[in-house]
């Protein structure tokens, strides 16, 4: 992909994003909107990331991979060091379902690393 065609999709991204009212209550038609902007500006980052490391066409998937990997990794230890930190509530209700979702990744884990490996 060319520099100007590169551009040109995050040019219009943006204009995506700024049409995105910014405003509490709004409907599910925006929040399907919201979500696809987000797997966009998602796979923007891992495009652009991969450029920029060098990937090639043919380790595009495993590029993926440990970018998605290493992405949740520092989220998870941003929000650790915060919430050792006192900066973060514990008390926000998305807790819960983080906690839900770090306990299905964690068995998801379990159960797909080979056998021996701890």
């Amino acid at each position: 992909m060319s520099d100007s065609i590169l551009l040109a999709q995050l040019s219009a991204l943006n204009a995506a994003i700024e049409t995105v009212p910014l405003q509490s209550g709004i409907g599910d038609d925006h929040l399907e909107a919201l979500e696809a902007i987000k797997h966009g500006l998602d796979d923007a980052r891992l495009g652009l990331w991969a450029r920029m490391q060098g990937v090639q066409t043919s380790d595009a998937r495993a590029f993926a991979e440990r970018f998605r990997v290493r992405r949740a990794v520092e989220l998870c230890t941003r929000l650790t060091t915060d919430l050792r930190l006192e900066l973060l509530d514990a008390g926000h209700a998305e807790f819960a379902d983080l906690w839900i979702a770090v306990t299905d990744l964690a068995q998801a884990i379990q159960q797909r690393r080979p056998p021996g490996d701890a």
